[in-house]
């Protein structure tokens, strides 16, 4: 059995699109506790209205998005 270390997204958190790397999104919240998986809100750099909803495999997932410092 391997031994996973669990990565955390926390708010704050800051993620690049892989196809969009010019465009920051911003972890701003917790989703739904409804969801299976945790979802996180996340805000455009500059564009507090542009607000998405993501789960947290999608934003790990390097194929989707890159976490940036």
């Amino acid at each position: 059995m391997k031994n996973k270390t669990k990565i955390k997204i926390k708010i704050g958190d800051r993620f690049v699109k892989s196809g969009d790397p010019g465009t920051v999104w911003i972890v701003a919240g917790h989703g739904s506790s409804m969801a299976p998986a945790p979802h996180f809100q996340v805000v455009r750099e500059g564009y507090q209205s542009r607000l998405r909803t993501l789960s947290g495999e999608v934003l790990l997932d390097k194929d989707f998005y890159r976490r940036v410092e």
